[in-house]
């Protein structure tokens, strides 16, 4: 298996630095050894990231959009560095099976930052001095190195798209599908300007257009609704969308289980290029905590109870172990238009298995259940992990969308739960599949890829 594994890398790496190959030999070749099980597991999990990073050409395996399917590609990667700047360009191109396909193109410059505070080095860092950091200073492990400025374009094109109305009691029996084809490109600015929290600004060109679908199995979403009912419905509208942010991240001093607090405030503006009518602005929020579940231990892992050793497979402290990690999200956005505009419902928030960002919603009901110009939405996310990069998931999920902020409160709320596993690679989630119950509309599984947007 490795040996294929490895082939199929090296078909894709022709253009791939000789360093980057020869560590890939290496990781997959001890993957391969007959003795030590733990350090064939370890080489195996390097084996496939370095398979999925090779620099300049790796496969890769994204969610174009929720209900397109798995989408398998090609990503390109590289970084020059130069005195004290850093130059990232990149490239992805992928294809589902359904023909949805979708393109994106990336160039990130980092420099050093204008600032009014200093983050130190993290403590593997090579330098031993301390020296400009980006962003979230407080946390000086999880930030990056620098400021940046970054260039992206996008292209996608999403063969069917679900849509039952607008608003929290959309029914099911409204089903309507619509293709969606959009265009964009845009440039971001993030610097740290304080020891606590970073400040960015988005610009963003966007050029979105619905399709009719007249011969999927559900109606086509014209034959259900109109412009009334589905605003921006028959109409080819251009958008720049300008987004000011402050994104802060904090750690509990003195706590061992308390991980970090992440807030992020974002303001969009949204200006309709071929008039006011689907001008709007939206307000965001998002809080993030983690709380790391510690059980007392004694001794070394060998010592350990069975049940204890069975939920902290990978401690190595004496004190405490790890029995998983909480996960608690809180996020609420909120739209405004003038007396004579609206949203168009392709750029709704969603609420229903992923919205079109990738990000987790109400992952017991389908892909974009339930769809307004604002939303509130809170969750509880239990991970463990099992073997190597596989892990267990739990969750509960509640919110609601509305077409007006006001509408936003903690009345007829939508929830599930459920379960399901997820996959991991340099410490990111990049793949999970889970399953929704609760819902009071069946069960529903469901399996996502990272998004290309």
């Amino acid at each position: 298996m490795m040996r294929r594994l490895l082939l199929f890398c090296l078909l894709f790496s022709g253009l791939a630095l000789a360093g980057t190959v020869d560590d890939l030999k290496a990781s997959c070749g001890r993957a391969r050894a007959k003795k030590g099980a733990s350090n064939r597991l370890h080489w195996a999990e390097e084996c496939v990231e370095q398979i999925f990073t090779l620099d300049v050409v790796h496969p890769t395996i994204k969610t174009i959009a929720p209900g397109t399917g798995v989408a398998l590609g090609l990503g390109t990667q590289h970084i020059w560095r130069r005195n004290s700047f850093e130059y990232l360009p990149s490239l992805t191109v992928v294809g589902s099976f359904g023909g949805s396909v979708a393109v994106r193109t990336d160039f990130t410059i980092a420099l050093p930052p204008v600032s009014f505070g200093h983050v130190p080095a993290p403590p593997n860092d090579s330098q031993a001095e301390a020296r400009p950091r980006l962003g979230l200073v407080v946390d000086s492990v999880d930030i990056d190195a620098k400021a940046s400025i970054g260039l992206h374009s996008y292209w996608l094109n999403a063969k069917q798209q679900d849509f039952y109305g607008i608003g929290p009691v959309s029914a099911r029996s409204g089903l309507a599908v619509y293709g969606l084809e959009e265009s964009g490109a845009g440039v971001s600015f993030n610097d740290p300007i304080t020891t606590w929290g970073q400040v960015g600004l988005k610009i963003d060109f966007i050029r979105p257009r619905t399709l009719s679908l007249p011969n999927a199995g559900p109606p086509s979403i014209e034959q259900l609704y109109a412009s009334t009912t589905a605003p921006g419905l028959g109409t080819h509208a251009k958008f720049m969308r300008y987004e000011p942010y402050l994104h802060s991240r904090f750690r509990f001093v003195g706590s061992s289980r308390w991980k970090f607090l992440d807030l992020r405030i974002g303001d969009s503006f949204y200006q309709d290029l071929d008039g006011s009518q689907f001008s709007f602005q939206r307000i965001t929020a998002t809080a993030r905590t983690e709380y790391d579940i510690l059980l007392p231990s004694v001794g070394t892992a060998s010592h350990r109870e069975a049940w204890k050793q069975f939920l902290c497979p990978a401690s190595r402290g004496a004190r405490h172990c790890s029995a998983g990690t909480l996960d608690v999200v809180g996020h609420v956005s909120a739209a405004y238009t003038g007396s004579n505009s609206s949203v168009p419902f392709y750029l709704d928030e969603t609420l229903g298995g992923a919205d079109i960002y990738g990000n987790d919603t109400l992952r017991g009901y389908p892909d974009y259940r339930f769809r307004g110009p604002s939303r509130m939405l809170f969750q509880a996310e239990y991970r463990h992990g099992i073997w190597g990069p596989i892990g267990f998931l739990g969750f509960y999920d509640v919110g609601r969308v509305a077409e007006r902020p006001s509408d936003l409160a903690f009345e007829h709320l939508r929830h599930d739960f459920g379960l399901g596993m997820t996959m991991s690679a340099t410490n990111r989630v990049v793949f999970r599949v889970y399953i929704g119950f609760g819902t009071g509309e069946g069960i529903r599984p469901n399996a996502k890829f990272g998004s290309i947007l």
